[in-house]
């Protein structure tokens, strides 16, 4: 009989060395693989309640925009009326107000690169694009460009009775933070008395903006990263637009880098990628140059 050779001590040393090797190269990737799907889950089902929400008390308002909602449209904070609003539609545990304290994580967060920022808690900034509501405005050089006096001056003694009279905003922009009792968080802005603003876009399409949601889909837990497990949405009229939809200024590709140290709002653009692709490829690869939404959806599939 032959004698069967027995792999030495050194070599079953290099095959496990090898094994491990491997191991520390692809079980890393399919966790955060995993994780990332899982993210999106959460936030693609955080979209259709939220959106729901919206289109259920806009009916009841008679289909029109969140400013021309009756509760909204008499309230001095416009973020605090949508939310409360809203809240009767979707299951929120906490009402935080003005202050992230109790909903949103207590050490902050960071963009998709790792810097730390304050965007998620940050008031909205004043609208670069106005729409003409058909009113006269005021100074259009002046970031509130409806005025409520300009507005009420507008009808005579008849009409008045018959217009809506809308309470001025104060302060101008502001927020509203809330848990959810699935574990998720949210905070809506809104920066004026009005949906007078548009969404900046390269297709020059006009859509409202009324305001934004940011959400976190696990609230204070790990991550708190942008473009990971918190994603930002225009209130546009009656609709919930994801930030950095193809075509938006705010564009995936300058405002989604895992490399940009520099810019504070970094990842919050990546959210319509990660809910049209349901992948966070750009977390392997650079956006605009690996991945772009006219040439490759993902990484392992580039030209």
């Amino acid at each position: 009989m032959k004698n069967k050779k027995a792999f030495t001590l050194a070599e079953v040393l290099i095959v496990l060395a090898l094994v491990g090797f491997l191991f520390t190269l692809t079980i890393p990737n399919l966790v955060q693989k995993q994780g990332s799907l899982e993210y999106i889950k959460k936030a693609k089902q955080m979209q259709k309640d939220l959106q729901t929400a919206l289109t259920e008390v806009s009916a009841i308002n008679g289909n029109k925009n969140p400013d021309d909602w009756e509760t909204v449209r008499t309230s001095e904070n416009k973020a605090e009326a949508i939310t409360n609003e809203l809240s009767k539609k979707i299951k929120v545990l906490s009402f935080c107000g003005a202050s992230p304290l109790g909903c949103f994580a207590p050490k902050g967060y960071r963009t998709i690169s790792g810097r730390s920022t304050n965007a998620v808690f940050q008031p909205l900034k004043p609208n670069r694009l106005t729409i003409d509501k058909e009113f006269p405005l005021e100074d259009p050089n002046q970031d509130e460009q409806l005025n409520v006096n300009d507005l009420n001056a507008f009808y005579d003694d008849e009409q008045k009775s018959q217009q809506p009279q809308y309470t001025e905003a104060k302060p101008k922009s502001s927020v509203s933070f809330i848990s959810l009792l699935d574990g998720g968080a949210a905070v809506i802005k809104t920066n004026s008395t009005y949906c007078d603003g548009l969404i900046s876009s390269i297709d020059k399409v006009k859509r409202p903006l009324c305001g934004t949601i940011i959400i976190d889909v696990n609230g204070p837990a790990r991550p708190n990263m942008l473009g990971v497990d918190v994603f930002g949405f225009y209130i546009s009229g009656t609709a919930l637009v994801p930030m950095g939809f193809y075509g938006d200024d705010f564009s995936f590709n300058s405002n989604c880098l895992r490399n940009n140290m520099k810019n504070s709002e970094n990842g919050l653009a990546c959210t319509a990628w990660a809910l049209t692709n349901k992948n966070m490829d750009y977390r392997k690869c650079a956006a605009g140059d690996v991945i772009d939404w006219t040439t490759s959806t993902t990484c392992d599939n580039t030209p």
